[in-house]
């Protein structure tokens, strides 16, 4: 039981509950998901699920180290370290969260959650790619505080598992009590709006009494428009996870004094330095973003991601027999795989010779992946290499039948 992340199973259920929403949603409102949409934000979910198998090495580990240099010691049938670890996770989220909405450098991790201009559980997957580094910032107090890393991994699991439920239209408003004290579907829309009455509120995670307490709150009025300021026009969860990395950078460069450099990247995201109005940041484009993209490149697409959903279940389930550089492997592959996919969603130039150059490496890196997770006999290597030969064909003659996309 050990040897195994049974935790991996949560990724099948999220992403059968998110297509359950969307055959409702197809129904009540077909608006709810865009196809092109709901792929990148699964693809950013799993991107981020892949870089979280390199990423966590460092942070449980340092979280590990603070435990064991802790300050305060709980005698082992106290109750005071879950509690200190579900009320504290909840309330040291609140200030991460906040942190992350009016510090750039915070904002250029987690504004990637809110780039999607749609508004469904398939946003609620939506993660940044380096959101665990500036998490464990605010979590470290815990493990000082006597939290084991067992109860800090229930804490934080059971916050985040809540949060997905309420990234939903479909769900209104709960009952009274319930909309005072939890933050609920109706709240955390008004999170995720644009208009100015929603910038920089509600920020709780369970509950939303931190909101009241603190001054956050915001009801929701005016149907809430989705997205970012700045918006991302893009697909690939590459790009997503580096653009606002890349215009702090073109701030710090306008910027007249070195104290101003400095400071674009800890200002507020709204900041500008004085005259800053870079011909190509569009600011208020109508309109979703929404390139067209053919059926036969949609059924191609799902195909090759729903292979991807299975490799990156498999591999957080197997991680612990893993070692770190096949990890990074994998996670690089995985990568890959959804900046070439979603790259034909939108057909950029490149995407078709990205996705051919994907095909290659994954044909001679599958029998490696297979060898290290199982680990199978060479027989049963070569009966899977059999088995999944007619895709691969399959998938080099389609590319070599798809128009070249030019812009």
């Amino acid at each position: 039981m050990g040897e195994y992340n049974w935790a991996a199973l949560a990724i099948p259920v999220f992403l059968g509950a998110t297509l359950l929403e969307a055959w409702i949603a197809r129904r009540r409102d077909p608006t709810l998901y865009a196809f092109g949409t709901a792929l990148s934000d699964l693809a950013c979910g799993s991107l981020f699920q892949a870089g979280e198998l390199v990423l966590k090495l460092l942070t449980f580990s340092a979280y590990v180290w603070l435990f064991e240099h802790r300050w305060i010691d709980w005698p082992e049938d106290s109750a005071i370290p879950w509690v200190l670890g579900i009320v504290g996770v909840d309330l040291l989220f609140y200030l991460w969260h906040r942190a992350s909405h009016v510090v750039n450098v915070l904002w250029a991790v987690h504004g990637v959650h809110h780039q999607s201009e749609d508004y469904n559980l398939a946003v609620a997957l939506r993660q940044p790619l380096f959101e665990p580094l500036t998490w464990f910032v605010f979590y470290a107090v815990l493990a000082l505080a006597g939290v084991s890393p067992l109860v800090y991994l229930v804490a934080y699991g059971v916050n985040r598992l809540y949060q997905f439920w309420i990234h939903t239209e479909l769900v209104r408003t709960l009952p009274a009590p319930c909309e005072w004290v939890l933050n609920t579907p109706s709240h955390h829309r008004v999170h995720h709006g644009v208009q100015p009455q929603y910038l920089d509120k509600n920020f709780g995670a369970v509950l939303i009494l931190w909101d009241r307490l603190f001054g956050t709150f915001e009801p929701e009025g005016e149907r809430v428009k989705y997205g970012t300021t700045v918006p991302l026009r893009s697909y690939n969860p590459l790009w997503a996870n580096l653009q606002h990395l890349a215009r702090i950078r073109r701030l710090a460069g306008a910027a007249k004094t070195t104290r101003e450099a400095i400071w674009a990247w800890f200002a507020h995201p709204a900041w500008v330095p004085a005259g800053f109005l870079p011909a190509d940041e569009i600011v208020d484009e109508p309109g979703k973003y929404r390139p067209p993209s053919p059926p036969a490149v949609r059924a191609y697409v799902v195909a090759h991601m729903t292979i991807a959903a299975v490799a990156l279940t498999l591999t957080v389930f197997f991680e612990q027999a893993l070692a770190a550089t096949e990890l990074v492997a994998i996670a690089g592959a995985l990568g890959l795989s959804f900046v070439a996919l979603l790259g034909l969603v939108e057909r950029t130039p490149w995407a078709t010779k990205l996705e051919a150059l994907r095909l290659l490496l994954l044909l001679f890196g599958f029998p490696w992946l297979l060898w290290a997770v199982g680990p199978l006999s060479p027989g049963m290597v070569v009966v899977a290499l059999f088995a999944l030969a007619p895709l691969w064909w399959a998938s080099f003659r389609f590319l070599s039948r798809l128009p070249t996309a030019t812009s």
